[in-house]
């Protein structure tokens, strides 16, 4: 039984469902089951710990940490001698060691190889067989980490073929494995000498495929199922053969490629307070589906910092940004208000925001070079506007107003109590699962009980919104439909 909504991890049937008719045309149907296992997936991408899905009859795991790639019989414990358990359980233990290596010296060379291109893609694998012959191959990608070079990708901005080059990096190494990550025991079953990632992708591109092919991923990990599923079918994977389930997933196309997004199979949950999936680039890959928040998931989710009128306040603040040059924006003020506070208060502001993965050690040498650190900072910010928006620095016609507000925001709760309301406002609405087995994160909680109230959402760039959307809409690359600038433009002044 999963862990976080009791789903059955054995059942796949929910993910081979078939495709209604809609227009004339076959079209994915959203899935409350698969959803449910898609974020069981995704909440173990995190963990690294596979064991319920070993319970669930899933096989030939393989995880993906860094440049590091754990696959084939050692990784799943076939090397006879009875320790099958043992091994397995030692090779993932290895994998979770990796991703949780935060100290001072592995972040400074972790972040000294970036310099080069993001190599920090993590993933697991696995497969389980499926009615009528066919078999589920599963792919997780795991979000950010909590490393501070893990990070370093979401804020590569460029360009590259119309993607963010950032979250292209990632997918392009996780990629560069396909012929790597084995599944001995199906080849075994199925009579092959070998069986890759590589193969299943390429029987993908025919109509009597035995495969199926399903991702799920977690905010960072939301934006490289995108861009893997994305490649694949542009290579000629059929989208009959693949499923996905994005949760928070970030933007990661900057054009419209001249087709139907929306035609592939991947569905984006998405809590409507939740700043992270209106970043990245302009276009989501698949449907987004947005849960707009009431009070009461605010109470459960949010709690118990929902009482507090710091917490709230950020929060609204949080809404003025609705993509990515808005939220670089932000950014670019909030350093600019950080700044002018004495040092000593500056370091008190910044410490709660970058104590979620920085090392004490690391933090401590903050004090004394705040002022240079914060310049550094203001110039990166600038240089990613710039890649995001195609202008320049940001204007101080719009850097003036969000600064004052910053400020007064400050001035009346502190600037301390600011910057920790402002972390748990970025946190809290972004939240896969909760740690506490009594509680719910966000997103489990819309799974677990709301999947009915998700609003399917035509994505127009910075125009996302709770609202429901009337009928479908096509975005042409640089414009938007005269009624999507409309519609903005009143939501805008009803603020």
């Amino acid at each position: 039984m999963a862990p976080f909504t009791h789903c059955e991890l054995s059942d796949v049937t929910p993910l081979c469902m078939p495709w209604m008719q809609a227009n004339g045309q076959a079209v994915p149907a959203f899935s409350a089951a698969a959803a449910a296992l898609s974020l069981e997936l995704a909440a173990s991408a995190y963990r690294m710990d596979m064991s319920a899905w070993r319970a669930g009859g899933w096989t030939d795991i393989s995880y993906l940490t860094d440049n590091t790639l754990l696959t084939g019989p050692s990784a799943n414990g076939g090397t006879g001698g009875g320790l099958s358990a043992l091994m397995s359980g030692y090779y993932q233990r290895m994998a979770r060691s990796r991703i949780r290596r935060i100290n001072p010296v592995t972040q400074v060379l972790g972040t000294l190889r970036q310099r080069e291109g993001s190599d920090t893609c993590k993933a697991v694998t696995m497969i389980h067989p499926a009615p009528g012959g066919r078999y589920v191959v599963a792919v997780g990608f795991m979000g950010t980490g909590k490393r501070v070079f893990d990070w370093i990708s979401n804020f590569r901005l460029a360009h590259e073929d119309g993607m963010h080059l950032g979250f292209l990096q990632l997918t392009k190494e996780f990629e560069r494995n396909c012929d790597k990550i084995l599944f001995p025991e199906t080849a075994r079953a199925l009579g092959l000498e070998q069986l890759t990632l590589q193969d299943i992708l390429l029987e993908c591109r025919r109509a009597d495929s035995r495969f199926h092919l399903w991702m799920a991923g977690h905010s960072q990990g939301g934006a490289v199922m995108q861009l893997f599923a994305w490649r694949e079918s542009r290579r000629g994977m059929l989208r009959q053969h693949m499923t996905g389930y994005g949760f928070a997933s970030p933007s990661v196309l900057y054009e419209n490629p001249g087709c139907d997004l929306a035609a592939l199979p991947l569905f984006h949950l998405i809590n409507a307070d939740d700043m992270i999936p209106r970043v990245g680039a302009l276009l989501h890959v698949g449907r987004c589906r947005i849960f707009p928040p009431d009070e009461r998931m605010r109470a459960v989710c949010y709690a118990p910092f929902w009482a507090d009128p710091a917490f709230r306040a950020v929060l609204g603040l949080l809404y003025l940004n609705r993509d990515s040059g808005a939220a670089l924006l932000f950014i670019q003020a909030l350093l600019e208000a950080v700044q002018k506070l004495p040092g000593e208060e500056s370091a008190r502001v910044l410490k709660p925001l970058l104590g979620r993965f920085l090392p004490e050690r690391l933090l401590s040498a903050l004090d004394g070079h705040i002022d240079a650190g914060i310049r550094h900072l203001i110039r990166r910010v600038q240089q990613g506007y710039a890649l995001s928006t195609g202008h320049g620095a940001p204007p101080e016609t719009l850097l003036a107003p969000m600064r004052i507000r910053i400020e007064e925001m400050m001035a009346r709760f502190g600037s301390r109590s600011f910057s920790i309301a402002l972390g748990r406002a970025l946190m809290l609405p972004h939240r896969l699962v909760s740690a506490d087995p009594a509680g719910e994160a966000s997103y489990q909680y819309i799974v677990n009980r709301c999947t009915g109230a998700l609003r399917q959402q035509i994505w127009y760039g910075p125009a996302i919104t709770g609202a429901a959307a009337r009928r479908p809409a096509r975005r042409v690359s640089g414009l938007r439909s005269r009624r999507a600038v409309s519609g903005r433009r009143r939501r805008l002044g009803r603020r």
